[in-house]
């Protein structure tokens, strides 16, 4: 009897050895998925260059000369825009609408315009949306509407104004900034 105890402990000992040598087996295989896969996006958020002509000019009170302002972009480079305006006396006003276009096809997130003074002029105001030179202030917008889908657009807009409570017209009456636009995907 004792032996075929023994042979009974032996036939499950095998049959043990045997299932962990299978599950070992099916354990260690390894898995090897090859593929390719293709992103089909694009990103491509810019102001709309062919629209420089929107720009609305304002004769301060009893001035006789209209302001000026030009709206450029440096080829290559669609997300900045520089706005140049040159105004007369107190009240002077150049209002510039600037589009900012998606024709990607992810949707943008439009942040608020980085703006800088171009040239040796110092801006006297500490707010990031307005800069000031002299007598003249340019006050920028956010873009709106804040996000764009593919294929839609966004309007800005620059004013630049002489200073209705100027004391003299002084030294600066021209003036020039960059405007440049922020996105991120929304």
């Amino acid at each position: 009897m004792e032996s075929k105890h023994k042979n009974a402990l032996i036939g499950a000992l095998l049959a043990v050895v045997f299932v962990m040598a299978v599950g070992y087996a099916a354990f260690a295989q390894t898995l090897t998925i090859n593929g390719t896969a293709t992103i089909e996006s694009t990103w491509d958020v810019h102001f709309d260059t062919a629209k420089t002509t929107d720009i609305q000019y304002a004769t301060g009170a009893g001035g006789t000369v209209q302001p000026q302002g030009t709206v450029s972009f440096t080829p290559g480079d669609e997300y900045s825009a520089t706005i140049n305006a040159t105004l007369n006396q107190p009240g002077d006003k150049v209002t510039f609408t600037l589009t900012i276009m998606n024709e990607g096809t992810i949707a943008a997130d439009l942040g608020t315009p980085v703006l800088s003074l171009n040239g040796d002029g110092h801006d006297s105001n500490p707010d990031a949306l307005i800069i000031q030179e002299g007598n003249i202030i340019f006050t920028v917008t956010n873009p709106a509407p804040a996000t764009i889908n593919a294929g839609e657009t966004a309007t800005m807009t620059v004013t630049a104004e002489f200073a209705n409570n100027a004391q003299s017209v002084g030294d600066t009456t021209t003036s020039s900034i960059t405007v440049t636009t922020k996105a991120t995907q929304a």
